[in-house]
């Protein structure tokens, strides 16, 4: 399940997952990605994992992230806020591959992540 995060600038979308994401979500994110970069050329993405189960591999981190690699152009910076310290190094994998500028941050890190994502 999925929730969009309100309020959050110009060119930043934000999204917070729970539990399994469906294809339907999936292609949700995808279209409010490609509308605002339509808008605004690049874009900068929070996603915050919330008991989300497909983050306990690397190969199904990136199978749900794939909606961001057909857009990675226009995505400046993608940032993860999770549980588990450990997921870094597949998030910065993630980032390697798709060429998308990545940072993952604990869940206690949340400032941090803030100010990664809006940092010029």
């Amino acid at each position: 399940m999925i929730g969009e995060l309100k309020k959050l600038g110009p060119n930043i979308l934000g999204f917070r997952l729970e539990g399994a994401v469906s294809d339907v979500e999936t292609e949700r994110i995808s279209t409010a990605l490609q509308k605002l970069a339509g808008r605004t050329g690049r874009v900068r993405l929070i996603l915050v994992a919330q008991h989300y189960p497909s983050f306990n591999s690397a190969e199904d981190l990136y199978f749900d992230l794939r909606f961001a690699v057909p857009l990675a152009d226009r995505i400046e910076r993608l940032a993860v806020v999770g549980d588990r310290v450990w997921k870094d190094t597949w998030i910065s994998l993630f980032g390697l591959f798709s060429g998308i500028q990545t940072a993952y941050f604990d869940r206690s890190e949340m400032d941090q992540a803030w100010q990664w994502l809006n940092a010029a």
